[in-house]
């Protein structure tokens, strides 16, 4: 082989090696793009939401609890309201109930840090009371729009505001849970007990994390696994 020859083949492979790193440059831009477009669209959201005026659970609320976690995740989590200590910090799920969910998640290896939490009201009802329907009338938008935005794998529905909502449905979280099922929004749900409810009946703990596990097998192949 030739000097000419070694020259040529060494060209040709570092043209190839730099037409690899430009295509994977523009895929990491894309993604990179996609991603500042999807955090500017939700923080958006948040502002409006922070400005609703549309029920009276705003005036005695401390805080907007909007999410906490990972907005490109493909797991999301839907609970109810926020209640006190979530009122107070700002975050949803950082009581007993929180902590519940938290410990479930980090038994199966994923660190809360990686899934989305939000609920379908974005202020708490004062007592912790139920979501009257026509707080659950004006809040729902804002919770369709925030799914719109994070486009998940998965929405695992808390109880049973959250699962008669996406599901359209008037069955029971109990009768409803640990099935994948086609929301009419078009996301595929599961719906599980809410942990608030979990530590009210323990009772209730193995079937709250067998639909956890559930989940996590979902989003990493796609299927429901039993």
């Amino acid at each position: 082989m030739d000097i000419e020859e070694i020259k040529y083949k060494i060209f040709a492979y570092l043209t190839e090696e730099f037409c690899i790193l430009e295509e994977q440059n523009k895929d990491n831009k894309e993604t990179s793009q996609n991603f500042s477009e999807k955090f500017l669209k939700l923080k958006e959201l948040e502002e409006r939401c922070k400005k609703c005026t549309k029920c009276t659970l705003y005036k005695d609320a401390l805080n907007l609890v909007f999410s906490d976690g990972d907005y490109n995740a493909s797991l999301v989590f839907v609970g109810e309201a926020p209640g006190e200590e979530e009122d107070k910090q700002g975050k949803p799920f950082v009581g007993r109930a929180g902590k519940l969910l938290t410990m479930v998640l980090e038994e199966f290896g994923m660190p809360r840090e990686r899934v989305y939490i939000c609920n379908v009201l974005k202020h708490r009802p004062p007592g912790n009371r139920n979501p009257l329907p026509e707080e659950i009338a004006v809040c729902t938008p804002y919770l369709i729009e925030q799914l719109s935005i994070l486009k998940p794998k998965l929405v695992v529905t808390l109880g049973n505001f959250s699962t008669k909502f996406l599901l359209n449905s008037n069955e029971g979280v109990s009768r409803l849970r640990g099935v994948v099922r086609k929301s009419p929004l078009g996301y595929n749900v599961l719906p599980t007990y809410h942990p608030a409810a979990v530590l009210r009946n323990m009772n209730h703990i193995e079937e709250f994390k067998n639909d956890i596990k559930k989940a996590l097998n979902y989003i990493k192949s796609g299927e429901s696994i039993e």
